[in-house]
């Protein structure tokens, strides 16, 4: 938690809890109207199950090719597939195992459970970086 108190402190904010509101963040400094206060980027995402496909990685709609592999993800192009590989190598491994019917069945909800698990895994297993803003142990509640 910490972590967490010093990466906000940077950015002008903290963590504070309100007697009968809870934990609250408060702005330590004056902001100006559209300054941008905090940007962070999604711990984990998922495109939703709609019947128009979209990229893993950025979600858009145009030139889309499915992964080779697991023929259940799609990407844009090879910057989005290189930027997802860590985490849908391991998402890749287990689609693949499912058969064709089995993998069509898979929603957006399971999938991003799944990721929510494997991402903390390659944290936990220092393949990737966790920041301060990842430190909430909010996986951990949510899988227990």
């Amino acid at each position: 938690m910490e972590d967490l108190h010093s990466a906000l402190k940077d950015r002008n904010l903290a963590v504070s809890t309100v007697p009968e509101k809870g934990r609250s963040l408060f702005a330590t400094r004056d902001f100006y109207p559209g300054e941008v206060i905090i940007s962070q980027e999604p711990y984990i995402c998922v495109p939703n199950n709609s019947s128009q496909k979209r990229c893993d990685g950025c979600f858009t709609a145009t030139n889309l090719n499915k992964c080779s592999r697991c023929q259940a993800v799609w990407y844009c192009g090879t910057t989005c597939q290189k930027s997802e590989w860590k985490l849908h190598r391991l998402e890749c491994d287990a689609l693949s195992r499912l058969d064709r019917d089995k993998r069509k069945s898979v929603t957006s909800s399971i999938r991003l459970m799944v990721k929510l698990y494997l991402r903390r895994k390659l944290q936990n297993d220092k393949i990737i970086p966790s920041t301060a803003m990842d430190n909430y142990n909010l996986v951990e509640a949510l899988v227990a």
